[in-house]
């Protein structure tokens, strides 16, 4: 799995949620930077999973939406 993820947002640590993925998820391959998803970032947690933009207010959210990908 290939999760892109900025590391500039204000709305969520990147490092956070990238622990995070790794308790729930093996074999990520991690791209940090700038996703030119900034205005959504502000209130949102951003990132691609396989090219698809997920969108999530919280981190339980964020979780169930890269699993059903």
């Amino acid at each position: 799995m290939k999760i892109s993820i900025c590391d500039k947002c204000k709305f969520f640590n990147h490092k956070e949620i990238i622990k995070l993925l790794d308790e729930n998820f093996e074999n990520i391959n991690y791209e940090i930077g700038c996703n030119n998803m900034c205005g959504v970032g502000r209130n949102n947690i951003v990132l691609f999973v396989n090219n698809k933009p997920v969108i999530a207010k919280n981190k339980d959210e964020l979780i169930k939406k890269v699993r059903d990908i």
